[in-house]
């Protein structure tokens, strides 16, 4: 039976171990076996039950293969109870989260050391405090049940949004700001946070998955930016927000002859996202020396005529 396979697994003292670390957020099988001081064929052996168990998932990340607690009813019912037997005390558990936390703030160190300051905090970029208030003005007190944020960097605002979903995820091209945005999610406690590879114009979900899309930085990256409004149209439900965050330029301040990395222009974006049935519901503009950098949300104009693809 497989109510029987299921607790037989979460029962063996280091697969509970691996519950308890997994707990805390998602982590490589490499990661987890620096933790258990075990062999990599014992822990994948291990993962591999309590994968077959649905207790937990996992996914490939370039070279390496990911592992997070399953997110089904059942699953979480099992482990919470489980971890909750195990008491908050415990001090083997209790080493182990302490291990995983260095483990993760080696990662973050890795990625400071091989990767440009530049590329990690971007000038011109609003503080975390300016975005918090932002987002608070667009969204309220709502809270989602899925969220992903496309281009999540080193997850700044997917940060902001974990804590409003039941589940998030970030997505982003770069392994290193994928690494980064994993440790400082596992310090923030973030554990309903996962990070994958992909970009805007094909991003890895099937149709309706989302209740809110935030665009980080992305949109203005690309020469075809209706396509990738329209792609992440297909992800969001049909009453989904859709969020940006970009540098864009008010169209009195685009002439002809200026030239730079910002494709986005609000009258232009504001056209694209009317013809595939958004509107602008708030724009909000960060204090700079110019007025380029934007929050904008959008939601749908006219549900009745959504039809969940772009013809």
């Amino acid at each position: 039976m497989s109510a029987i396979q299921t607790l037989k697994a979460a029962a063996d003292p280091t697969r509970l171990r691996l519950l308890a670390l997994l707990a805390n957020g998602e982590a490589t099988v490499g990661e987890l076996q620096e933790i258990l001081e075990q062999s990599q064929p014992r822990v994948s052996r291990h993962l591999r039950l309590l994968d077959e168990a649905g207790l937990v998932v996992k996914f490939r990340d370039g070279h390496w293969i990911y592992y997070r607690l399953a997110a089904t009813a059942t699953a979480q019912a099992i482990v919470a109870e489980a971890l909750a037997l195990i008491g908050a005390d415990d001090e083997i558990v209790d080493a182990d989260r302490m291990a995983l936390d260095r483990v993760k703030r080696n990662r973050e160190r890795e990625v400071f050391r091989t990767e440009a300051l530049s590329t990690v905090g971007v000038a011109g970029r609003p503080s975390l405090q300016s975005f918090t208030e932002a987002i608070d003005e667009c969204i309220g007190d709502k809270r989602f049940g899925d969220v992903l944020d496309v281009g999540c960097g080193g997850g700044t605002l997917l940060r902001l949004l974990g804590q409003r979903a039941r589940r998030a995820v970030g997505v982003d091209i770069s392994r290193r700001m994928r690494l980064l945005a994993r440790s400082r999610l596992h310090q923030a406690g973030l554990a309903n946070c996962t990070v994958r590879n992909g970009d805007l114009m094909k991003l890895p979900f099937a149709d309706d998955s989302f209740d809110l899309v935030i665009l980080d930085e992305v949109l203005g990256l690309f020469d075809d930016i209706l396509t990738g409004l329209n792609e992440a149209r297909r992800v969001l439900r049909p009453a989904g927000q859709l969020l940006i965050a970009d540098f864009v330029r008010p169209v009195a301040r685009q002439l002809p002859e200026q030239r730079g990395s910002t494709r986005l222009i609000e009258n232009q974006l504001t056209a694209m996202l009317s013809e595939l049935g958004y509107r602008i519901a708030h724009r909000i503009w960060f204090p700079g020396r110019v007025m380029e950098y934007a929050l904008f949300a959008a939601v749908p104009d006219n549900l009745q005529q959504r039809t969940g693809t772009y013809d």
